[in-house]
């Protein structure tokens, strides 16, 4: 009788400890890593900056747990300065901002890859899902408008992230 009781005792024990384990185990599990997504232009100091700096800024500013880096195909070293003041007098500090090459690992775990006049569908491979933004206006030539197509088309994304994340 007494060997019965120490037994059911153990597992009791051991049924309690595992459910405390268990329930952390699914608190630290349910917190949710953003969505990555990667936007590809060809210097990944103009377009591809723009849509990353208002794509992080405004999913920020609606609590939505994506996150937005930038990447070009063929890198510069600098971001061309009408792009920095342009960012700059939107709010935006680029000014520690380093273009860098778009590769095959920034495929690796990203929901959603956008690119800017770049055929980058081989590196992509069908591993995430590809957006072409193609033959939007020069930022370059004029920011204003080059940057207000941009943000338009980052407006509609992530009010279409938005719809697909509803219950």
């Amino acid at each position: 009788m007494r060997l019965l009781s120490i037994r059911i005792l153990l597992c009791t024990l051991a049924v309690s400890c595992g459910a405390q384990v268990l329930g952390q185990g699914i608190t630290t599990n349910s917190v949710r890593r953003p969505a990555h997504v990667v936007f590809v232009c060809e210097h990944g100091s103009v377009k591809s900056l723009i849509a990353m700096e208002y794509f992080n800024h405004s999913v920020q500013e609606r609590g939505l747990a994506y996150r937005a880096i930038a990447r070009g195909t063929a890198p510069e070293s600098v971001v061309p300065s009408s792009v920095r003041e342009g960012l700059r007098s939107a709010g935006f500090d680029v000014s520690h901002f380093v273009p860098q090459l778009f590769e095959a690992s920034d495929v690796e775990g990203a929901s959603l890859i956008v690119s800017f006049d770049q055929d980058i569908a081989k590196i992509v491979g069908g591993k995430a899902r590809h957006l072409a933004w193609d033959n939007l206006p020069g930022v370059l030539t004029d920011y204003t408008r080059g940057r207000d197509e941009i943000v338009r088309h980052v407006d509609e994304l992530i009010d279409e992230l938005t719809r697909s994340a509803a219950p």
